[in-house]
């Protein structure tokens, strides 16, 4: 595993709990030891050396790591503990004065009054800051805007032009009834639009769970009286009801979880079977695509490009994407998708023509 992926999972183990061990720690976060049970002495030596260089490097970085005394270790166990305390990693709840107060996932950590002065003026000008691409802190503008938009009462609309694609009346009102359909188990019937086949139907669905991915809200359920997961995009949901009870109640299905469905790239949703679809890739873009997984190497060209399959559900999505790359990126197969990758090119170069 990466070194970030093992110094996050070191950090969420040491979040959830009061002071660990050493060995706890071999024990319950990857990438110290393989066999925890099974180690040798060599092993475990190299996962301390591991664990003593990551630990530096991490308060270097800021995040005060302590180390305890345990009182109660006995015999063989280890008697120096580590702990990391929320309010030391964590930054402040943002509060309005007068204001209503938000349940405090961490109740510990210290909190920041504003009032609705102070975030009318931290809500314009780091807006304007973070549209200004060439200001040296824009990223930094706009993940403050992100801090505001969860902990503070900004209004709908802000929060949509940060996070989300802007959505309409109608969605925002499918969204809202499809929150309550999950939270009460009760069926909708609905009109949704398939990209894929470029229609229209009526469906009544067993709405299981939503969740929020690149922009857009998605709905995963189950067509009425079946057990097949399928994700549906809450902006091409039309016309949608509930189903009168008693008739729309249903059972949540026991073996959804929400976990399997997340983090998928917008391609990946969507029905039928998936399309594999191979692109070239030319270097350095190549390796940060494989680094977040989105596709499967296939070959490589002298270290100068790659190419790389994607299961593609979705094309539109993917072909937007696509465009991010430039000219970095080229479509080899299938034909099809390929020439609508180049018609899309063609209609945004439109635009600025």
């Amino acid at each position: 595993m990466t070194r970030t992926a093992r110094w996050l999972d070191l950090i969420a183990y040491l979040l959830g709990r009061h002071s660990v061990s050493r060995a706890e720690i071999y024990r319950n976060v990857r990438g110290y030891l393989a066999d925890p049970q099974g180690a040798d002495d060599r092993e475990r030596e190299s996962a301390r050396r591991k664990f003593e260089r990551d630990k530096d490097e991490l308060r270097t970085l800021g995040i005060k790591i302590e180390t305890v005394q345990r009182p109660m270790a006995a015999g063989t166990e280890d008697q120096q503990g580590y702990r990391l305390k929320a309010g030391d990693f964590y930054l402040p709840y943002l509060e309005i004065e007068d204001g209503p107060v938000a349940e405090r996932p961490y109740q510990g950590l210290q909190s920041i009054s504003l009032t609705r002065q102070d975030l009318e003026v931290l809500d314009r000008g780091s807006s304007q800051l973070a549209q200004r691409a060439e200001f040296p802190l824009a990223k930094a503008a706009a993940s403050a805007r992100r801090k505001l938009a969860f902990d503070l009462p900004i209004t709908p609309a802000h929060v949509e032009r940060i996070l989300a694609e802007p959505m309409s009346d109608e969605t925002e009102g499918v969204l809202a009834l499809l929150q309550d359909a999950v939270a009460r188990h009760v069926a909708v019937r609905c009109r949704y639009y398939s990209i894929g086949r470029d229609v229209e139907e009526e469906r009544e669905l067993e709405p299981q769970g939503l969740y929020f991915n690149w922009g857009r809200w998605y709905c995963v359920a189950t067509p009425r009286r079946s057990f097949e997961f399928r994700v549906f995009r809450v902006d091409r949901i039309k016309s949608a009801d509930l189903i009168p009870l008693p008739e729309g109640q249903f059972y949540p299905n026991p073996k959804f979880s929400i976990r399997q469905f997340l983090g998928r790239s917008p391609w990946h949703m969507g029905e039928g079977e998936a399309t594999p679809v191979r692109v070239r890739i030319r270097y350095p873009e190549y390796r940060w695509v494989m680094a977040r997984g989105l596709g499967y190497p296939v070959s490589t060209a002298d270290d100068r490009e790659a190419e790389l399959e994607f299961q593609v559900r979705d094309e539109p999505p993917f072909l937007r994407w696509l465009l991010t790359l430039r000219d970095r990126a080229r479509v080899v197969s299938p034909n099809e998708t390929a020439a609508a990758l180049e018609a899309m090119r063609q209609e945004v170069a439109a635009l600025y023509a």
